[in-house]
């Protein structure tokens, strides 16, 4: 009976918890979702159209192919218009992507995690590596570089609130696996290295 009744007790967590998940990810990326769906809206709108475009266009084309041998007409636009409208859609789509995966990045700190890159933004997010690779080289990035800015980003901030740690482990709680990486991409981005930094940081406070 006590085995029955803990095995109800722990149901109704499991379903409790994945409830509050769902509800807290829904509000969360409530906007990029909303932005997909009017994506995808405006999409089918235009599919519609050019299905219900008035019968004078079929009438047209008609009429040119019935032409005389040496009367021709100037290729209508038609194939480039539609190239154009799909090339609009994809950058719309990549754009989304490029809020979803950047936005879980910095908000959950995947960052900090050593070695984490592409691959595990594809078990993450279900994405094929060549997918992931282009949303990011749309948006003139690349995954490397993005996770590379949060982590330098996110050293800086540490080392003006954390007067405590060591740049061993500021470097560390980052994301960087070696110290000396973080040092030399630390100076190529601010232009001074991060002892420097911060002995300018404390100097400011004073």
């Amino acid at each position: 009976m006590e085995v029955i009744l803990w095995n109800i007790v722990l149901g109704f967590a499991i379903l409790t918890t994945a409830l509050v998940v769902s509800l807290y990810y829904r509000h969360k990326y409530a906007p990029i979702f909303n932005q997909l769906s009017e994506l995808l809206a405006d999409k089918e709108l235009g599919e519609t159209d050019k299905t219900n475009e008035p019968t004078e266009r079929t009438n047209k084309l008609a009429e040119q192919t019935n032409k005389p041998t040496g009367q021709t007409d100037k290729p209508t636009d038609s194939a480039t218009d539609e190239t154009a409208e799909e090339d609009k859609f994809n950058k719309g789509l990549y754009e989304i992507q490029f809020s979803l995966l950047t936005d879980a990045i910095r908000d959950e700190q995947l960052y900090t995690t050593p070695k984490f890159g592409r691959k595990d933004l594809m078990r993450r997010f279900h994405m094929t590596g060549k997918r992931i690779s282009t949303v990011f080289s749309t948006a003139g990035t690349s995954v490397p570089e993005f996770i590379r800015e949060c982590r330098l980003e996110h050293a800086r901030q540490l080392m003006v609130e954390r007067p405590d740690m060591t740049l061993v482990e500021i470097a560390t709680a980052s994301g960087f696996v070696h110290a000396s990486t973080f040092t030399v991409d630390f100076k190529n981005k601010y232009g001074v290295s991060p002892t420097k930094y911060r002995e300018q940081a404390r100097s400011e406070m004073i």
